[in-house]
């Protein structure tokens, strides 16, 4: 009775369908069916974290790709405005050794202007004759052109002694001049140079001139024209309008044919939008074997009152 129960219960318990049968399921069996659909979650936001700062570090390299060609670009124009200016600067030149005169350039400050490939000049040749030769200046005319420059009268006499006291060879003091203790005195680290100008620039260091007052000058003048005296024919209209009082002194104004060096002056600007600019002295020899030299050389050029347009 008892085997045949138990063969009973056997044959109904095999013959149960599978969803009847139940099985007992732990927490670890759950927490295994679990864990790979959690390992896939983490693996997504990793790789979403990934592409973003893929993303930033591209975007990143795109800008300074951008800024360095900008600043390439910016750096070939500004080359091709140089090679404008010093272009400008040697057909200046050319012109200068033409032997017919009436050929020539006007050497009175009128503008050149000359249109090269990619880009535009404008050229002003100006005898250095027509400049205030501060070596050679005197007295009287330089106190006018200070006067004419807004300076009152104690200043300018004590300039004025002071630039002569600069040049001169002796250590003897002009009544309102400077010589070493005086710069000494002013807490100046130079002295006088007792000795001529090697440039306009060192006219600067004067005891008595200012930036502002060096700056509104030194387009008018020069340590090359070799002479006290201005041609008018050459002189800037400023100077001329400040000495328009004193025309009637031969000795210190006169007229005349050009002399040999030059101030040259070139504003070059190019297709792109970028500009460059230069001074530079010449001295013309056109019979010897060097035709031309070059006395000075500044760039950017010091004045801005022409533009190449």
């Amino acid at each position: 009775m008892n085997i045949a129960n138990t063969c009973t219960q056997v044959c109904r318990s095999q013959l149960k369908p599978a969803w009847q049968c139940r099985m007992p399921v732990s927490s670890s069996t759950i927490q295994a069916a679990r864990t790979p659909y959690r390992q896939r979650g983490i693996a997504l936001v990793v790789v979403l974290w990934l592409l973003v700062l893929l993303t930033v570090i591209a975007a990143s390299h795109a800008r300074v790709i951008r800024t360095e060609t900008r600043l390439a670009s910016n750096q070939i124009e500004a080359s091709k405005a140089r090679g404008l200016a010093e272009a400008g600067a040697h057909h200046a030149i050319l012109e200068l050794l033409v032997r017919d005169e009436t050929q020539r350039w006007p050497v009175d400050g009128s503008v050149n202007r000359i249109r090269y490939d990619g880009g535009r000049v404008a050229i002003v040749i100006r005898d250095a004759r027509g400049l205030i030769d501060i070596n050679k200046v005197q007295a009287t005319l330089l106190d006018t052109v200070l006067a004419g420059a807004g300076l009152e009268e104690t200043r300018r006499k004590a300039l004025v002694d002071a630039t002569l006291d600069w040049r001169d060879k002796d250590s003897l003091k002009h009544i309102n001049g400077a010589e070493d203790d005086d710069y000494l005195r002013a807490g100046l680290k130079w002295a006088a140079r007792d000795g001529p100008f090697s440039s306009v620039e060192e006219f600067r260091y004067v005891l008595g001139m200012t930036n502002p007052l060096f700056e509104q000058l030194a387009p008018y003048l020069t340590v090359h024209s070799g002479q006290a005296g201005i041609k008018l024919d050459y002189a800037p209209p400023w100077l001329v309008s400040v000495l328009a009082d004193t025309l009637g002194a031969p000795s210190t104004f006169t007229t005349g044919r050009g002399g040999p060096t030059f101030h040259i002056t070139v504003w070059a600007s190019t297709d792109g939008g970028s500009s460059a600019s230069l001074d530079m002295v010449v001295r013309i020899a056109p019979t010897s074997d060097q035709p031309y030299s070059i006395l000075s050389w500044r760039a950017p050029a010091r004045s801005i009152t022409v533009n190449a347009g």
